[in-house]
């Protein structure tokens, strides 16, 4: 009996744990995924970018490069014909935010060799390379101080009966800005009133502005492009009248260039280029912002009967500006001079002031003086090497200041931001000795005639002996 009491109990547990197994939960554990076969390929995620091979970055870099920048400028000639820079005639403080962009746009390439090196820093030259005073630009000075000279073939050189200057005012918003504690316009209407106040009692001046009405906003743009105003007829002197025509107008609008050009030549229509000696002095501090073409505006001008000489003043002009305010110049075979504050402005003005002298004294049938004392005068002054050294130094503190924020740039390597400033050290060194040269040159030219000075320069700089 007692035997049949355990087998009941041993069948009784055995039920029990039959059923705690059935209520157990099912395993969590997922299946193993079949092993990848040998050759399978894994696909990359869609948002995943391949870097850019070397030759790729080189390329993107070169994109970065000015057009005309193949090489490091070395000799006077590859120097003050490179590309002007984007912010030349600027500091590096007013374009900080434009800079960080291009400077996140510089590929970081490795490893990088000399050519490379190189492409970097013609990209920095791209930036800031400044407009260095060239041969062609150097002959032009010449013939100003020449003014008059029987050995000057251009006949707009020689003097005539009558003796006018216009004056073509930028009157657009930016010049506003402020020079030397005041408004580049406030500058201008100075050194224009001392210009007019010294001129001959015989000679004729008119001043003419544009952009003076409206505002830089868009919808004034129609009323600001079609503005330009010859507020002093061309006339002889007048102080009342020439200082309420200057009190009359304010900075405000945009720059119609050509179209002011185009009022110009209407201006001295009457005045023949044989009857008359026309200067004309164009002042901007930027480019055209109202769709003419400037450019053929200043080739129909110089191919018009008043044949005027054509001096562009470039007024604290940045890199963009100086180019275009070049290729005007340079279309009506004129000159182009880039300042930057109001003496520079002033002493342009005074060169037209000297050379109307020379012709109230050549109409006078007084003696004028002799060319070579006018060119020792303007060749003994250092003002050409001078420019020189002071570009080199503004062109090394922007293009210091842009290999500093290289260098903190974990991207790039260590070595390109301290071979960059080996360049630049270089390239300063060879502007500076180029000044040099230049004022030896201009030394040695002093007691040369007009012609023997051109084919000097022509044959020194390789340019063509254009002065006549």
């Amino acid at each position: 009996m007692k035997a049949i009491k355990v087998l009941i109990a041993a069948l009784g547990l055995m039920v029990v744990l039959h059923g705690c197994s059935s209520d157990e939960p099912p395993s969590t554990q997922e299946p193993t995924a079949p092993a990848e076969a040998p050759n399978e390929q894994v696909e990359q995620p869609a948002n995943q970018e391949q870097k850019p091979s070397r030759e790729e970055q080189i390329a993107a870099l070169k994109a970065l490069l000015p057009d005309g920048a193949t090489k490091i400028p070395e000799t006077a000639a590859e120097i003050a014909s490179f590309p002007i820079g984007r912010y030349a005639g600027t500091n590096y403080s007013e374009h900080e935010q434009e800079l960080q962009t291009f400077l996140n746009d510089l590929p970081a390439i490795e490893n990088p060799d000399q050519e490379v090196i190189d492409l970097y820093y013609l990209a920095l030259l791209g930036l800031f390379a400044e407009d260095y005073p060239d041969p062609e630009r150097l002959i032009e000075d010449i013939k100003m101080a020449s003014f008059g000279s029987p050995d000057i073939d251009d006949p707009r050189f020689q003097f005539k009966e009558q003796y006018n200057v216009e004056i073509i005012l930028d009157a657009s918003g930016s010049m506003a800005g402020q020079m030397d504690g005041k408004t580049k316009m406030d500058a201008a209407k100075e050194a224009i009133k001392a210009f007019a106040e010294a001129l001959p009692k015989e000679a004729n001046v008119a001043l003419r502005v544009y952009g003076n009405k409206g505002s830089g906003k868009e919808s004034d743009k129609a009323l600001s492009c079609s503005s330009s105003e010859l507020v002093y007829e061309l006339q002889k002197y007048d102080a009342g009248k020439l200082a309420a025509s200057l009190n009359q107008f304010q900075p405000t609008g945009w720059t119609p260039i050509a179209y002011s050009l185009q009022e110009a030549e209407k201006d001295l229509s009457q005045l023949a280029g044989d009857k008359n000696t026309n200067l004309i002095f164009l002042v901007s501090d930027g480019i055209e912002t109202c769709g003419g073409d400037p450019v053929a505006a200043a080739k129909q001008l110089a191919d018009s009967n008043i044949t005027p000489i054509l001096n562009v003043i470039g007024f604290d002009v940045d890199g963009e500006g100086q180019k275009q305010l070049k290729a005007v110049a340079e279309a009506a075979r004129g000159r182009y001079v880039s300042i930057r504050d109001k003496k520079g402005l002033q002493d342009e003005f005074f060169k037209a002031k000297e050379i109307a002298l020379e012709w109230h004294n050549w109409k006078s049938k007084e003696s004028s003086k002799a060319h070579s004392r006018k060119v020792k005068q303007l060749l003994n002054n250092t003002q050409y090497k001078l420019k020189w050294n002071f570009l080199a130094d503004d062109e090394k503190r922007n293009i210091d200041w842009m290999i500093r924020q290289i260098k903190r740039d974990k991207r790039f390597p260590q070595q390109l931001a301290e071979e960059l400033g080996r360049l630049q050290d270089e390239h300063k060194r060879n502007v500076d000795k180029r000044a040099d040269e230049l004022e030896d040159l201009l030394d040695s030219l002093a007691k040369k005639s007009y012609k023997e000075t051109i084919e000097a320069i022509s044959e020194q700089y390789g340019t063509k002996a254009g002065g006549n």
